[in-house]
């Protein structure tokens, strides 16, 4: 029972050190101290907390307001910011003035329940609720010309407009409305001076970081006589973690790019585009569950990788037909087939096609048949037999290696043509992803 009478002491202690003693205007005598007989003098003389503090009721009270940020929060799925802040708001009450010769006190600390206090309100918070309920209970610092600037610690919500068109290079604009319901601008005057400022900010957002803050001064369109402050605070995505994310994404589009230069026979080409399609669903899969769940907008990152699918499924197909191409039984030409040996024909569609030259393989088959003529004359049963043997072969290889040299030059002449086109597309396509400053 001694320790709970003990730890009762203690924080009845605790809280006349924080708060200060209350003062008693119907105790008889003066208090002891300095600072009770001006508290008594100021708060004790016919002072009422529930009138403006002006001798001239036509006066406005100037009030400047300076927000400072301590910490934030961000719910996208509510689109809301939440603000933690010490809101130091100053103003001069009439009534608490004292001559500083006589009390030798340059300041003095009083509850703010003891005193009048502008009323202001967050049109905006839900949660944490408005008026009083927004603020902690603090203290008053009171000055001899009567300035009073008191500081409660805070907490605002701030509604927020959000576009995922750009994600994850989107930003939060974020609103919020600060004002007095019970005096108009002829009672309260918010000056000019009032400013937010983040510079105490010591522990930033994971995911978000503020890029700039502001206060307009502003009277709401339904009700332009009530004073009112708009503060408009624009936060940045933090982009780092996403650069390694979106790193497979891209390098699947680089072996899209890359694979065309394989030959279109290989089984190789064909199974790395069934992968590379497969992995276009799973990245894909992966995003939607990455991307927030609000906007009205797709998201441009979405669309880049589903129309790189589409070319992925049009790669694989492509592949698929030219595997299965073949030059005709009748030897007649196609449009392709000449437009093809045309581009190969010249120095620059050679090393596009990456083709030997044509003239060069005539010049070996003359010299072959040459060597077939020298052959011929020469005597003996042994020689003859295997000029005879070449002589069977020769012209099947000859007719075989044209066939084969025909269809490879259409295939790559076609790779060439897929690739240019795809690298266009690509192109173009990052064009349309680059991030627009749209807030």
């Amino acid at each position: 029972m001694l320790e709970v009478k003990q730890c009762s002491l203690i924080f009845i202690l605790i809280l006349c050190v924080k708060y200060g003693a209350p003062i008693d205007c119907d105790a008889p005598g003066d208090p002891l101290n300095k600072e009770g007989k001006l508290m008594k003098h100021l708060l004790c003389s016919n002072y009422d907390k529930s009138e403006r503090p002006v001798k001239d009721h036509n006066t406005a009270v100037n009030v400047t307001v300076m927000t400072r940020v301590q910490n934030y929060d961000v719910d996208e799925g509510r689109s809301t910011l939440y603000l933690y802040v010490w809101m130091s708001i100053t103003w001069k009450d009439e009534f608490l003035t004292w001559d500083q010769t006589e009390y030798e006190m340059s300041k003095l600390i009083v509850d703010s329940s003891k005193i009048w206090q502008p009323t202001f309100v967050a049109f905006h918070n839900l949660k944490s609720g408005n008026g009083e309920n927004a603020c902690s209970n603090h203290n008053c610092e009171v000055k001899p010309p009567g300035t009073v600037m008191c500081v409660p610690p805070c907490q605002y919500e701030a509604l927020c407009v959000s576009d995922t068109v750009n994600w994850p290079f989107d930003k939060l604009k974020c609103t919020m409305f600060l004002g007095a319901w019970l005096e108009d601008v002829n009672q309260i005057n918010i000056s000019r001076m009032s400013n937010i400022t983040t510079i105490d900010i010591e522990t930033g957002h994971a995911e978000w970081k503020i890029r700039s803050a502001i206060i307009l001064h502003i009277f709401l369109p339904d009700n332009t006589s009530h004073p009112s402050l708009e503060y408009v605070v624009t936060l940045d995505r933090h982009i780092a973690i996403y650069g390694v994310i979106l790193t497979p994404g891209f390098l699947m589009i680089i072996i899209n790019l890359v694979v065309l230069w394989m030959n279109s026979g290989s089984t190789e080409r064909l199974y790395i585009l069934c992968a590379t399609c497969m992995g276009h669903f799973t990245y894909m899969e992966y995003l939607y569950w990455r991307v927030p769940y609000h906007g009205e907008n797709v998201p441009k990152l979405l669309i880049f990788f589903r129309d790189s699918l589409i070319i992925n499924v049009l790669m694989l197909g492509f592949t698929i037909i030219l595997r299965h191409t073949a030059p005709k039984d009748d030897n007649s030409e196609r449009f392709v087939d000449k437009l093809a040996s045309r581009v190969a024909s010249t120095n620059v569609g050679r090393v596009f096609l990456q083709t030997e030259d044509q003239r060069h393989n005539k010049q070996t088959g003359t010299t072959e048949d040459e060597n077939g003529d020298r052959c011929n004359t020469v005597d003996g049963d042994t020689v003859n037999l295997v000029n005879d043997a070449s002589d069977i072969n020769a012209p099947t290889t000859r007719v075989v290696s044209a066939g084969q040299h025909g269809t490879n030059v259409v295939n790559i002449f076609m790779d060439r043509i897929m690739f240019i086109s795809f690298v266009l597309c690509y192109i173009f396509m990052l064009c349309s992803l680059l991030p627009k400053e749209n807030i």
